[in-house]
């Protein structure tokens, strides 16, 4: 008799089954708020189908249940909003579905971040609520359905790689000689033309010019806050973030289009002044501290928030690049004052690019020399690099004048091993290798003052401030004193100093054949580039995948206003251009294969300057250590929790 009763007993029992939580017909959990009780109902929040994604339309269910009995509350008048947090909720009025108690609306999200549900219940069960009661959910949009703009981009670089690798392999079948070592990319004859031709240059210099003037003019008149002006968020947030990938990619191709660049050389083009920047000024000590000085306002003053400091900023060296052109030849601004050059000398030390004399003894021969004097129609390096000598990339912008200039075609243009200059050229200074020092220390340091923590410990090296010194200074003063010492001396002093004690080390280590404690520094500091470069690009980017994005509205807002045409509707909810995770893990690749050929460098440098491999190996593991203790900082510090500086 019982077996015959479990049929009918479990057809009357599939309703409440169906009705209980744990079955959704279809529909999943959405959002992190679980299940919420009020006023004796319970609300649970679905979705179908889920979860909700940019462009994918979903119903978004509210389930509601009476707490006691446990039972589906049909019939009822239930109202849903989905916005973006902080944002109005949209509310709509909600349709019951088949299922008992389940209230849903149709949304497609615009894009993806932290949204709001809200689920306004105004009758139950005949039961009239008024106020309304309202519940509030909050769920994330995630990655639209398919693989996404990212996995699209990855392919198409894939893609774009392997067919310049099949390119160049029948390049190479077709020009290559007998014996020749690297394909010479000048042989390629469109490539050739489209890099000598003298339209190049100011194709590229013209706009960004103009660009320069529509920064400082907003800079000037539009409206100063950071995080809607164009002057702010295009220079500091996009520019100076993502300049550095150049560097990296294809050494000093910015200064081929800089603005400042050309400002300086058509000046001195015009004026033709005869005259060398004065010797005290032909070094990195002068940019070095411009940068340092450019990266202490940027934390202290706060320049990358103000458009019209920005302006005056752009404007400041502006004048002076034309003012270094009227008096001095050729790009003596862009050799010795810019900010920026001797950053952008070091790191491209290690671009996989090269400019180079294919026999410097022809060069030799050469009585005239005009890829370097100049003469007639020749202009001569704006650089003052002598193809002949020149066995690095530091100077060479890449204008490719010492190609037109030179009669031989005894230049070329070749892909090498990154970072090969670093162990490769046979020249260093003490100028350099301090300023290779001195970014490790001010990346790490600048990294660690975007830290949540940060403020918290300035605070508390603060308190060792003498009580007069407190009490007679605003705190904001003198925490920004404290501040300033910590990335002033840890960059400047601290981080030089800890690779001059290894510097001795590795001195002592080496024995009697040891190079001094000085030439050690200056050798060996080379070997710091990667790890600084590493830490600059992992922080920078950061501010361009999870910031740049806003670039979009401000770019909209400032068309709209300044002039007839329309790119939509600004929308400032802006989602980053990559997970975070993903950022991280790509952080993380820089900073341990930038270390990796941080010892290739240091293996080989110290091989090159101790003929004993066991005496180069001595030598060399002081500074590994550093390096990897560098390292490893960067790691710890890129894996705290970060605010934003850019996003304003």
């Amino acid at each position: 008799m019982i077996p015959r009763l479990i049929g009918p007993v479990l057809v009357l029992l599939l309703p409440v089954a169906a009705a209980a939580h744990g079955e959704h017909g279809g529909a999943k959990p959405l959002g992190d708020t679980g299940i919420v009780t009020v006023q004796g109902y319970q609300i649970e929040l679905l979705s179908h189908p889920g979860p909700l994604a940019p462009g994918q339309e979903s119903h978004v269910v509210a389930k509601v249940f009476r707490n006691s009995p446990l039972a589906p509350v049909s019939g009822g008048t239930v109202f849903i909003g989905l916005a973006p947090t902080n944002a109005a909720s949209d509310l709509r009025p909600a349709s019951e579905e088949a299922w008992a108690g389940s209230y849903a609306v149709p949304f497609t999200p615009t894009r993806r971040g932290a949204h709001q549900v809200r689920v306004v219940l105004q009758e139950l069960e005949g039961r009239r609520f008024e106020p309304p009661l309202v519940v509030d959910f909050r769920v994330a949009v995630g990655r639209a359905p398919g693989m996404g703009a990212a996995a699209w981009m990855l392919l198409a670089l894939v893609g774009a790689g392997a067919a310049l690798a099949i390119y160049g392999v029948a390049l190479r079948a077709r020009i290559a000689r007998a014996g020749d070592g690297a394909l010479n990319l000048l042989e390629i004859p469109w490539l050739r033309r489209l890099l000598t031709s003298p339209a190049l240059q100011p194709a590229l210099q013209i706009p960004l010019l103009l660009l320069m003037g529509i920064v400082v003019y907003l800079g000037f008149f539009d409206v100063q806050d950071g995080g809607v002006n164009l002057a702010t968020k295009l220079t500091w947030t996009i520019w100076w973030a993502g300049i550095i990938f150049t560097f990296l990619l294809v050494g000093r191709v910015w200064c081929l289009a800089c603005p400042f660049g050309a400002l300086n050389e058509w000046t001195a083009r015009l004026v033709a002044p005869l005259r060398r920047l004065p010797k005290p000024f032909r070094n990195l000590w002068w940019a070095t501290g411009m940068f340092v000085l450019l990266t202490w306002a940027d934390e202290q003053l706060g320049v990358v928030r103000s458009p019209v400091v920005t302006a005056w900023i752009v404007l400041f060296f502006a004048g002076l690049a034309v003012a270094v052109g009227l008096f001095y030849e050729r790009r003596s601004f862009c050799r010795h004052l810019c900010p920026i050059g001797g950053l952008i000398g070091i790191y491209s030390m290690t671009a996989p690019v090269e400019l180079r004399a294919k026999d410097r003894s022809v060069c030799a021969a050469d009585r005239d020399k005009l890829c370097y004097r100049g003469g007639g129609t020749a202009v001569g390096c704006p650089m003052f690099e002598f193809a002949a000598a020149m066995d690095r990339n530091n100077y060479c912008n890449l204008c490719f004048q010492c190609v037109t200039d030179c009669r031989h075609d005894n230049l070329g243009l070749s892909l090498r091993a990154f970072g090969k200059d670093l162990w490769a050229s046979g020249r260093r200074f003490l100028d350099e290798s301090y300023l290779a020092v001195g970014l490790v220390g001010l990346t790490l340091i600048v990294t660690a003052q975007m830290l949540t923590a940060w403020p918290g410990w300035i605070s508390a090296l603060a308190r060792w401030l003498p009580t007069a010194v407190r009490s007679s200074l605003k705190p904001v003063t003198y925490l920004g004193m404290v501040e300033s010492v910590v990335l002033l001396g840890g960059a400047l002093l601290v981080v030089p100093l800890l690779v001059l004690a290894g510097a001795a080390l590795a001195d002592r280590l080496a024995g009697a054949g040891g190079l001094g404690v000085r030439r050690q520094f200056v050798v060996f500091g080379y070997i710091f580039v990667p790890v600084g470069l590493a830490m600059h690009l992992a922080h920078n980017l950061a501010h361009l995948l999870l910031e740049g994005g806003g670039i979009v509205p401000v770019v909209q807002r400032a068309v709209a206003l300044y002039t007839p045409f329309s790119l939509g509707e600004p929308d400032w909810q802006v989602s980053p251009l990559a997970d975070e995770p993903v950022v991280a893990f790509v952080q993380m690749t820089f900073l341990v294969g930038f270390f990796v050929l941080s010892l290739v460098a240091g293996h080989r440098l110290s091989l090159r300057v101790y003929p004993d491999p066991r005496t180069a190996s001595r030598a060399l593991v002081p500074m590994a250590v550093l390096a990897f203790v560098f390292t490893v900082a960067g790691i710890v510090l890129l894996n705290q929790p970060m605010g934003m500086r850019h996003g304003m």
